[in-house]
């Protein structure tokens, strides 16, 4: 557990996750040093183990972050005023625009953090199920309104849906992705294509 106790030291454990995702991100998990992310945090080695005592805690804080902005980004868009299409457009695009979002994303689904992470997985899976719920009470919320057909299988949109922006950020943060689709362009296509395609017709 790190201890953070007011303002300052929220900011301090926020520099220190940003610093640890760039190097682990560079450097790799294994060979990534604390000092490094001390010295990247612009924190005293000291200060950096009064938050994170082990390179284990640092790596579940970092994943715990990334799993209160997943949530964060969620409750932001999808629980908003307006038109399901619009809430469901918003939640990819601001899903694949955050940098910080993306650079967590890039450490927390590497192969060498997987088994260090284990610990974690309900929390992950926690908040996975929580955004499904989200995402069926805004596609509830379009059948409703006439945005979307009657007859949409909510349940399995949802899924999909899920499984999409999820599959885009794990693309996203490839250093070699299949195809690179990071640009404003691609993702105004993305977004056309998926709304366009759950959105009522005729």
């Amino acid at each position: 557990m790190d201890a953070t106790n007011g303002p300052a030291d929220v900011s301090t454990r926020a520099r220190i996750l940003a610093a640890a995702a760039e190097c682990f991100a560079k450097e790799g998990y294994q060979r990534a040093r604390m000092v490094a992310v001390a010295e990247r945090a612009g924190v005293s080695r000291a200060g950096l183990y009064l938050h994170f005592p082990t390179k284990e805690a640092l790596l579940a804080g970092l994943n715990e972050s990334v799993i209160e902005e997943w949530l964060a980004l969620s409750q932001r868009t999808l629980a908003a005023e307006g038109g399901a299409l619009e809430a469901i457009g918003a939640w990819i695009r601001e899903g694949l625009a955050s940098e910080a979002q993306l650079a967590g994303v890039r450490v927390v689904t590497a192969d060498e953090t997987q088994q260090a992470l284990l610990l974690d997985r309900a929390a992950t899976e926690d908040a996975l199920a929580q955004t499904l719920r989200m995402l069926a009470s805004v596609l509830r919320r379009g059948v409703r309104s006439g945005e979307l057909a009657r007859d949409l299988d909510v349940s399995a949109t949802a899924q999909s849906l899920q499984a999409v922006l999820l599959g885009l950020l794990r693309n996203h943060v490839s250093e070699r992705p299949l195809v690179d689709v990071r640009d404003e362009r691609h993702v105004a296509a993305i977004v056309a294509l998926v709304t366009r395609g759950i959105a009522k017709t005729g």
